[in-house]
């Protein structure tokens, strides 16, 4: 049994993890379809990624380790293919999602205290030996830091809720564009991945089997604050013109930068600003620390790699190198980490091990279901990546030349 008190702090752990550098990607892509379009995928992909949160937790539980590691969960249960598979999508999703905080971070730095263009290279070059530092300072430091910061980071979100209010646009909110849907689903898988932290949960809560109910409640404190901010981003933000969703789009800022441009006072664009730095920072040393653990464990066991210095080099350069030179990958590598990494490593390998497992035919279905769901997204999201469909958001006629440009 898990105590209320334990529940609850095991809760925020998750939440916590939910409300990260994804919030400033999804209301651009949610906007872009609509938003009851995205609030029905939210509510699906939600569902999809709590199913596959109590079929890895139950792994996790079963084998009561605390150096528990996927990539041997999917040897176990599908082989050598199914190790190097998951070591293949667990870098693909850590070097994403970090190349997509690097270049959103700087942007936002950029775009708020309008910095000239040659400076660009500098901002990110400084982001990165800020974050790249924290995240290497070990890990009493970080517990602190990451304490004190989700304190100011939930004071920032919902002071930014309250000031955008009145400025919420109801015909904003009534938009709708059902082909543009499958763009949508990467952004909100990402906002409801917290799944390398699933291991790190069963063993403060003792390997209990009452750990669905933390993660349900973090989950679902996760929904609305997601909910309440595609919400207010949409409604703020249009979805075409100068300064609309579209084009945040297509420059790879994140939602605050458009929102700071609508909403002219100093204090949504300072607090919008400490909102999307500590989101992403955040987000950027609580993946970073998994993927040095990672290098260094595949490192060391693989290649017989211990140097520190190398395995700094090798977790933190390629995202500085590809940010640099892609500097509007901001959208771009948070959707590939989304909607090929993690819909794979979190949710089609879980949905395939459940399969394989349960004995219930209701669990057999369910599995079924979302196993054809995250298949289906994985292969839109892979087709649009390497360019094989090329899913562009419904302009309005009287404005697309000016989206064109």
């Amino acid at each position: 049994m898990i105590s209320k008190q334990q529940t609850t702090l095991l809760a925020l752990l998750v939440t916590a993890n939910l409300i990260g550098a994804g919030i400033l990607a999804m209301p651009i892509t949610s906007g872009l379809t609509g938003f009851y379009p995205s609030l029905l995928m939210m509510l699906l992909f939600a569902g999809g990624m709590f199913f596959s949160a109590i079929v890895l937790a139950d792994e996790a539980n079963i084998s009561k380790d605390s150096t528990f590691n996927y990539p041997s969960l999917y040897e176990k249960h599908l082989g050598k293919v199914g190790k190097w598979v998951a070591v293949a999508a667990n870098i693909l999703i850590l070097y994403g999602l970090l190349t997509g905080y690097l270049a959103g971070g700087s942007k936002v730095i950029v775009n708020i205290f309008d910095i000239a263009p040659e400076w660009k290279s500098s901002i990110l070059l400084a982001l990165f030996l800020l974050l790249t530092t924290l995240t290497n300072t070990g890990m009493k430091f970080i517990k602190h830091y990451s304490m004190v910061t989700m304190v100011l980071l939930w004071v920032a979100f919902f002071t930014l809720v309250a000031i955008s209010f009145d400025g919420i646009k109801e015909d904003h909110i009534g938009y709708t564009d059902w082909n543009y849907l499958p763009m949508a689903i990467p952004m909100i898988v990402t906002a409801f991945h917290f799944h390398n932290l699933i291991p790190t949960l069963c063993h403060d809560a003792n390997w209990s089997k009452d750990i669905w109910k933390p993660l349900a409640l973090g989950m679902a404190v996760g929904f609305v604050m997601n909910a309440i901010w595609i919400y207010v981003g949409i409604g703020v933000v249009p979805q075409f013109g100068d300064i609309s969703l579209n084009s945040a789009r297509l420059e790879g800022v994140p939602v605050t930068v458009q929102m700071s441009h609508i909403l002219t006072t100093a204090s949504f664009a300072i607090i919008g600003m400490i909102f999307s730095i500590i989101a992403i920072s955040n987000s950027y040393i609580a993946n970073g620390v998994g993927l040095k653990d990672f290098s260094k464990d595949f490192l060391g066991n693989s290649f017989n790699i211990h140097n520190e210095w190398v395995i700094i080099s090798i977790a933190f350069l390629p995202p500085l190198v590809i940010s640099y030179f892609f500097a509007d990958i901001f959208l771009s590598a948070i959707s590939v980490a989304g909607g090929i990494g993690i819909v794979f490593l979190f949710g089609i390998l879980p949905s395939i091990i459940s399969l394989k497992k349960t004995k219930s035919k209701m669990m057999k279905a369910i599995s079924i279901f979302f196993l054809i769901i995250f298949s289906i997204t994985l292969v839109i999201t892979s087709l649009q990546t390497f360019g094989i469909i090329h899913l562009e958001p419904n302009a309005p006629q009287n404005i697309q030349h000016s989206v064109a440009h």
